[in-house]
């Protein structure tokens, strides 16, 4: 379909795939990859230009506009330790065909719904999608990737509305107040780790509902009619350029702290540990995640504890090794971060082996998100027992909105790459650490949700 001769067409993927099974040989393991000071390695700009004798480093940077930056961040040494070892003239087959194989797939749902059909067995192989989306939401999927931030923005301003995002705010407030007290009583922090980490929260920038302004580079984006010559690829191509440009011109110059990582339009949320700010989407703040009309309870049991579990990600395994303004930095005692540790590996234990379906969790290559789930569970019980709200309602409404629907595949490539647990045991294992669980669902010992007291975990 794209032109190439089938003997050619097959020695191409024979190559990619030969390549393919060299570069897992390198890889890093996703579990290796998911602890941050493993993929932290910056070296000055030129120890790495001198890394490669196959490929010149330097015309790479200068082609790719980073000729200014100061220093490069090597997320694999061992990859490029073997690249030259990967890449000669002896292997140059192989990555022509690689290189081919993965353009025309990246491609390939630009150009035609036929090319999206093709693709389709290597998406039923991976995730489990056997059928194509209609057009029309190809279309508005595509869009959206695109014009996120604009489209975000009207979204959250038209369908959210200042009032619903100053209650969200209030909420968020709430909570971080609510971890601010929790951080005080906590008996095995010292006074001087605990005055660090109330630092750390009280500079913490929000993000909530929809932004101020959004970036530059939309100014520059550009739609090409077809009648004009413009095509789908074409304009998706030469808009992500702009992007990515813009995105280069910033290095070196100082951060923007009130730019957001994600789009208003975003079911999702996040902490990002390099500029210590959340960002929780208007998209997100609707039933049954929150409601300005709905229960108290219920609020607290979606969104507040999404707002604990990301204020919770600052103080997990991989959060906890960056300071208040986003520099990797040690901020703890030596007594604290080793009690920390202790409890980083109970909650390993915790949930590594856990099944759901016939797929297994790695609790190692999930333990900053469970983390991040148990301490966001922990203040959000705590705040809406604040408040006397129904603690059953707060645990329902937890389960409601991690109401998940996948295919085994999809289930199977998560417990090998996703650094989140399954979505059942986000609920049930963090629910069963809980006390106010079991006071509020009458849950004995021999029921089936029971967990033993020595047996669960409390980080935070």
């Amino acid at each position: 379909m794209s032109g190439i001769k089938q003997d050619e067409a097959e020695q191409y993927a024979t190559g990619a795939v030969k390549l393919d099974q060299r570069l897992a040989q390198v890889y890093q393991s996703a579990e290796y990859n998911s602890e941050i000071e493993n993929i932290y390695h910056p070296m000055s700009v030129t120890e790495f230009e001198s890394q490669s004798k196959n490929i010149h480093l330097a015309a790479l940077l200068k082609e790719t506009g980073l000729e200014v930056a100061k220093k490069v961040n090597v997320t694999e040494p061992g990859y490029l330790d073997k690249f030259d070892e990967l890449f000669n003239e002896e292997h140059f087959s192989e990555l022509k065909g690689w290189l081919i194989g993965y353009f025309i797939n990246q491609a390939a749902q630009y150009l035609s719904r036929e090319f999206r059909e093709a693709i389709l067995p290597l998406r039923k192989a991976m995730y489990g999608i056997d059928s194509l989306v209609t057009d029309e939401r190809f279309a508005y999927d595509e869009t959206v990737r695109l014009f996120g931030d604009v489209i975000g923005q009207y979204y959250g301003e038209k369908y959210l509305g200042a009032e619903a995002k100053a209650d969200a705010t209030k909420i968020v407030k709430n909570m971080i107040a609510v971890y601010q007290d929790h951080l005080k009583k906590n008996t095995w922090l010292s006074d001087t780790t605990k005055k660090k980490a109330l630092k750390k929260l009280d500079t913490l920038v929000l993000k909530i509902g929809y932004p101020e302004h959004v970036q530059g580079f939309y100014d520059k984006f550009k739609v090409t009619p077809a009648l004009e010559g413009g095509s789908l690829y074409s304009n998706v191509k030469e808009n992500s350029q702009i992007k990515l440009k813009d995105n280069f011109v910033n290095i070196n110059r100082p951060i923007d702290r009130t730019l957001w990582e994600m789009s208003a339009i975003e079911a999702n949320a996040c902490y990002e540990p390099l500029s210590n700010d959340i960002t929780f989407p208007a998209l997100l703040l609707q039933k049954p995640f929150y409601d300005l009309q709905q229960d108290r309870a219920a609020n607290y049991g979606g969104f507040g504890t999404v707002v604990g579990h990301e204020i919770s990600h600052a103080f997990d395994n991989n959060g906890a090794q960056f300071d208040e303004l986003g520099n990797m930095k040690n901020w703890w005692t030596d007594e604290d971060y080793a009690e920390f540790n202790k409890r980083v590996k109970a909650e390993i234990k915790l949930f590594d082996g856990v099944e759901v379906g016939t797929s297994k969790i790695n609790g190692k290559l999930t333990v900053s998100e469970n983390i991040g789930d148990q301490g966001g569970l922990t203040v959000a019980v705590a705040a809406n027992k604040q408040e006397g709200g129904d603690a059953k309602a707060l645990f329902e409404n937890y389960a409601r909105f991690w109401g998940t629907n996948a295919k085994p595949e999809l289930w199977e490539l998560a417990a090998a790459l996703d650094v989140h647990a399954f979505p059942q045991a986000r609920v049930n294992v963090q629910a069963q650490c809980q006390e106010e669980f079991y006071q509020a669902f009458n849950v004995k010992e021999g029921d089936g949700m029971w967990l033993d007291p020595d047996k669960r975990v409390q980080v935070w």
